[in-house]
């Protein structure tokens, strides 16, 4: 490419792009195993390196086969699929379960990937992504019990996936009816617990998530995304991008507390793929929202 790797993360920062997948495929082939200038398959500059001010973009919502039961994506083909997408690093969320940290902390150093630990809890409100949280507590099933256990331990609490299956029929069990306006929907008793909600979410449709954005803005919550992938099938397809930072929990933490940080949207290109904040994603704009 004329003007080397270089120009061509200047070109990035001049057109505001938001993610180094972009440059991973164009400096990456398939070729003898490694890219232009002898980098390997799995190499790709960080996003706080390539987008500057744009900073770090991290997939908040994920599982692996080492700790949920219902995912068959192993951590370590999770980091190279991250790494290939050009992601900063990931927030690992089982169910009802924490991760080991030194355990994470060698899978980190290993393979040279920011690997943070999270937590999706199943509560009597609906499922809620944590940060902050070693293990499990017992009664942390009820969500004031979860929010004052965050409390103590200085975490945040995220609703994952608040608007899953809202608007389509659920026979399975007996679900809230279907909110019918904006304040009713910002009612509902989970958003009182709440530092933030996950407005993007990989395993929801585009009128679930354009909702809980719609309902996010409303209570002045902080607004993330992640894939929700149990498999190496969409990994990264939602993430979060951080204005600052990122190497520990509490800086995860410190960022969302702050709400110093926005969901982004995977967008892919004939040439590549890039991030842009899910607010100017084309697939929400044409959604009608909730009437106020």
């Amino acid at each position: 490419m004329e003007g080397g790797y270089a120009a061509f993360c200047l070109t990035l920062r001049h057109h505001r792009c938001y993610t180094p997948a972009f440059v991973a495929e164009k400096y990456c082939s398939d070729s003898d195993g490694a890219g232009e200038e002898g980098r390997p398959l799995s190499w790709a500059p960080s996003a706080h390196a390539v987008a500057g001010e744009h900073g770090m973009i991290l997939d908040l919502h994920i599982h692996t086969s080492w700790n949920s039961a219902d995912s068959n994506l192993s951590p370590i083909d999770l980091i190279r699929e991250a790494k290939r997408l050009g992601l900063d690093g990931v927030v690992v969320t089982e169910h009802d379960r924490g991760w080991d940290r030194f355990r994470a902390r060698e899978l980190a150093a290993e393979h040279d990937f920011l690997f943070l630990r999270g937590m999706e809890v199943s509560t009597d409100l609906g499922h809620i992504l944590v940060c902050g949280l070693e293990e499990y507590v017992s009664g942390i099933q009820r969500a004031e019990k979860l929010r004052q256990v965050v409390d103590e331990v200085g975490g945040i609490m995220i609703a994952a996936h608040p608007f899953r299956r809202a608007f389509t029929p659920d026979f399975r069990n007996g679900k809230e009816p279907t909110p019918l306006t904006l304040a009713e929907a910002a009612r509902r008793p989970i958003f009182a617990l709440l530092d933030g909600v996950e407005v993007c979410n990989g395993g929801s449709i585009d009128r679930e998530n354009k909702f809980a954005m719609q309902v996010c803005d409303y209570l002045g919550l902080t607004p993330t995304g992640g894939s929700d992938a149990h498999s190496e099938l969409g990994i990264g397809c939602y993430a979060t991008q951080f204005d600052d930072p990122i190497r520990t929990e509490a800086d995860v933490i410190a960022a969302l507390k702050q709400q110093r940080c926005r969901a982004v949207v995977l967008q892919r290109t004939e040439t590549g793929c890039y991030y842009e904040p899910s607010t100017q994603a084309a697939k929400f704009q044409h959604i009608e929202g909730w009437r106020s």
